[in-house]
């Protein structure tokens, strides 16, 4: 095995095995943006909080699975304030 794919091994694992259930998400997610946080965001396995803002943050780089399982792909229309005349 390379380096690569060792480093890899151990994120994968230091991910799945991270303290924080909520802030891994759902088994869906993980196995959509898996790939992604390996690619993107690598640098703060086994961190999932920092992984998951890291992700949020690179929304629009992510793979069309991962960004439908963490709601990138929803477009959300900021709501305008009624001015009170």
């Amino acid at each position: 095995m390379d380096v690569k794919t060792i480093c890899a091994c151990l994120g994968l694992s230091a991910l799945a095995v991270s303290t924080s259930a909520v802030a891994q998400g759902t088994p869906e997610q993980r196995q959509a943006c898996t790939p992604d946080a390996m690619s993107f965001c690598g640098e703060y396995i086994p961190d999932a909080g920092r992984v998951k803002a890291c992700l949020l943050s690179k929304r629009q780089r992510l793979s069309p699975a991962c960004r439908a399982a963490i709601g990138g792909d929803e477009i959300k229309p900021r709501k305008q304030r009624r001015k009170n005349a």
